[in-house]
C-alpha cells in the first residue's frame, strides 16, 4: 500500500505550482494567477478563488511573494525562483514520482549564487557608509536588516518608491544601490534583499 500525501506535501504541491503559474513574469495580476493556475494544474483546477488566496498569503509571509497594486488592480510579484523554494517548502518524495526527475537549469543556479555574493557586497556597503567605523555590532545588524526589509519592499511598489525611500532613509547608499539596480536588476537586487532582511548571509 502507498504511503498517504500529507497535508503539508500537498500544500507544498500547490505553492510550487503557483510559482510557476507566473511563468516568465515576475507580475502577475491576481486574476489573471489564478486563472493560470487553474488551467496548469489539474490537479487542483477546482479549487476556489478564497483557498487559491489563502495560499498567496501564506507565501507572502514565507517572502516567496508580495503584493501591490498595478493599474489599480491587485496583482502579486514572485520574489523567489521556482528552485529555490525546495530549500523552504518539503520537497516531493522520489519514490512517488512516476518519471525521472529533470535537473535543474543551470541559469538559476547563477541567479541564487549571484543574489548570495551581491547580498554579502550590500550589506557590507550598508555597514560602511551608515556605521563607518563603527564594530559590526547586533545594532548595526538588526538596522542593516530594516533597510534591506524596507528597501525590497519600496522596489516590489516601484522604482520611485525605491528611489525615494533612499532619498529619505538612507541617501548614502542612493548611488551604489541604483548602480547595482540597474547593473544586476531588478530580480537579483529584490533576492539579495532578501537575504540580507533575514539573516541568510550571516550564518
Amino acid at each position: 500500500m502507498s504511503e498517504a500525501i500529507r497535508p503539508e506535501d500537498s500544500e507544498s504541491e500547490i505553492e510550487r505550482d503557483i510559482l510557476r503559474a507566473f511563468g516568465w513574469a515576475i507580475v502577475e495580476f491576481e486574476e489573471t494567477l489564478y486563472r493560470k493556475y487553474v488551467v496548469m494544474s489539474a490537479p487542483h483546477s477546482l479549487m476556489p478563488r478564497d483557498e487559491f488566496n489563502r495560499h498567496l498569503l501564506r507565501m507572502h509571509a514565507r517572502g516567496h511573494v508580495t503584493p501591490l497594486k498595478l493599474h489599480g488592480c491587485k496583482a502579486w510579484k514572485k520574489l523567489v525562483i521556482e528552485d529555490r523554494i525546495e530549500d523552504t517548502l518539503r520537497p516531493r518524495k522520489i519514490e512517488m514520482a512516476k518519471e525521472p526527475i529533470p535537473p535543474r537549469p543551470e541559469p538559476k543556479r547563477f541567479v541564487v549564487s549571484d543574489s548570495h555574493i551581491i547580498a554579502q557586497d550590500i550589506a557590507k556597503t550598508m555597514r560602511s557608509k551608515l556605521f563607518p567605523g563603527r564594530q559590526d555590532d547586533e545594532h548595526v545588524k538588526n538596522t542593516v536588516r530594516q533597510h534591506a526589509s524596507h528597501l525590497r519592499r519600496a522596489l516590489t511598489e516601484s522604482k520611485r518608491s525605491f528611489i525615494d525611500y533612499l532619498d529619505r532613509k538612507a541617501p548614502t547608499l542612493k548611488e551604489p544601490m541604483q548602480l547595482i539596480l540597474s547593473s544586476k536588476g531588478e530580480e537579483i537586487l529584490l533576492l539579495s534583499l532578501r537575504l540580507i532582511e533575514t539573516g541568510a548571509i550571516e550564518r
